[in-house]
């Protein structure tokens, strides 16, 4: 019980490197301990070790059919094999717990972003109206919806409109937000505002300085 604690002080303190050995520890003692396994595979997240991470997943899956956080487990693999890229296999998972859990948000979520980077913009864009016609106030998806609307070579009025005010809104909920004020500067200069992207650019920059995006897109700006 001492690991236990102590494993869980150390992914408390976001120190998973260390809560991994005392997770080893305690798994040679109770290999068998499904809540550990899944502990184990969150640390490997963590520290990205993202094939680890589906390895001991799937042993929980194969073995603990009936573990209590199941879902997490499987949301826990996809968001795995998206950082893996491993595209194909993270849709199929997503689908399939979909037809149990239809308007799981983060499901939801995890299927437009795989949408998103295998270039089907329209689907992507399609999912973050579905999630926000069932929690208006889901702030990735307010964010995401108008950064999508974005980078679409043609807007009709309707669109841009639906745009600003899902990007506004993410903003009302989450002000300081870097990724929203991005996505809100990003909005603004490709529709011709400049000065007010530059302002939104430097407030996110404040936020995460040094940021790679960010500064490329205050380089961009100034030519």
């Amino acid at each position: 019980m001492a690991v236990d604690n102590d494993y869980l002080s150390y992914m408390n303190k976001g120190n998973y490197a260390m809560a991994l050995n005392l997770l080893d520890q305690a798994l040679l003692q109770n290999p068998e301990d499904p809540i550990l396994l899944y502990n184990f595979a969150l640390c490997c997240f963590q520290t990205k070790n993202f094939k680890k991470t589906i390895q001991v997943l799937d042993r929980i899956l194969s073995e603990y059919p009936g573990f209590i956080e199941l879902d997490n487990v499987y949301r826990l693999k996809v968001f795995s094999l998206v950082e893996l890229k491993e595209w194909e296999s993270a849709e199929g998972i997503i689908k399939e717990r979909l037809q149990i859990a239809i308007d799981d948000a983060k499901l939801l979520s995890f299927l437009a972003h795989v949408y998103e980077y295998t270039h089907r913009l329209e689907d992507a864009i399609s999912i973050h109206r579905r999630i926000l016609k069932a929690n208006p106030d889901y702030k990735n998806s307010l964010n995401s919806l108008g950064y999508l609307l974005a980078l679409k070579k043609k807007l009709t009025a309707e669109e841009r409109a639906e745009a600003i005010r899902s990007l506004k809104k993410a903003l009302e909920l989450d002000p300081n937000n870097p990724a929203y004020l991005d996505s809100f500067g990003y909005f603004l200069q490709t529709n011709g505002k400049p000065e007010e992207a530059w302002k939104a650019y430097r407030k996110a920059l404040q936020k995460n300085p040094n940021h790679p995006v960010l500064l490329e897109r205050l380089k961009n700006l100034k030519k």
